[in-house]
């Protein structure tokens, strides 16, 4: 009963916000743990962003998330990361995208973060991500991405990014990522889909992706190590959401998955 009025009161003020926008932050806490410098950052422009991804990698930071929400390009930059080298690409269509992937998995590079937006898919790449292999697949309907997962799962493979563009889902899926069991859930409301996290939270799970495309929230659960906790929290604007990432980040909370959506 106790956990029942918890999750209620959890998400009742989530109703006052369905058909609302939103930026939403997934958090992550240990303790003992101290995380590296980390930041948000946002401009209009893509062409301004592109210079803002340049400026923090020679103050030694990466981009560690990447989205597009509200007429802004948001980035989360994070020092410490472990990646080695980073680079960012981008192309107008899928059919033209999807070779500069295999371009850089080639060179030794995989994919930290896609985001479809205006027309262009953006992807973050990075070497030293620990990944030992990559693959990635496409299905105009999520319902029939779910038997890919699951397929995936079989051969080994971690689902590690999901983006919707074009009118299309985009999975991406890798090896070495470290880890463990994981499981994932799609909902038409946030307020539905908040629910769902806080129950999976019980089970012994954590959030390690989220994705909001044409009218559905799904979000993906790995298990979670001990001893680790988590928040999610959001605000309808970029300003108020990184005020609000600041406090998290001076109680000692580090952002690690960050979405946009209705």
């Amino acid at each position: 009963m106790k956990l029942l009025l918890i999750t209620f009161f959890l998400v009742l003020p989530l109703f006052a916000y369905e058909g609302h926008s939103k930026w939403i932050g997934v958090f992550k806490k240990e303790p003992g743990v101290h995380y590296p410098d980390q930041k948000v950052e946002a401009t209009l422009f893509w062409e301004a962003f592109r210079k803002i991804i340049r400026n923090n990698w020679k103050a030694g930071y990466d981009i560690t998330a990447l989205k597009y929400g509200n007429g802004k390009w948001v980035g989360v930059f994070s020092k410490k990361s472990g990646f080695t080298d980073e680079r960012f690409e981008s192309a107008g269509r899928w059919k033209h995208f999807r070779p500069i992937i295999i371009e850089n998995w080639k060179a030794g590079y995989n994919i930290v973060d896609l985001e479809y937006a205006l027309g262009k898919w953006v992807g973050i790449f990075a070497r030293g991500t620990g990944y030992t292999g990559q693959s990635y697949n496409t299905k105009k309907n999520w319902y029939e991405m779910e038997s890919v997962i699951k397929a995936r799962w079989k051969q080994g493979m971690k689902l590690t990014d999901v983006e919707q563009g074009e009118l299309k889902w985009v999975c991406v899926f890798s090896k070495g990522s470290g880890l463990g069991r994981q499981s994932f859930s799609s909902r038409g409301y946030f307020s539905k889909i908040a629910a769902k996290i806080e129950s999976m939270w019980q089970e012994g799970y954590m959030v390690t992706g989220m994705e909001y495309g044409i009218g559905k929230w799904v979000v993906v659960f790995s298990e979670k190590p001990k001893g680790l906790h988590q928040k999610i929290s959001f605000r309808d604007s970029i300003d108020k959401f990184i005020d609000m990432f600041e406090a998290r980040r001076k109680a000692g909370y580090f952002l690690t998955t960050l979405s946009y959506g209705f």
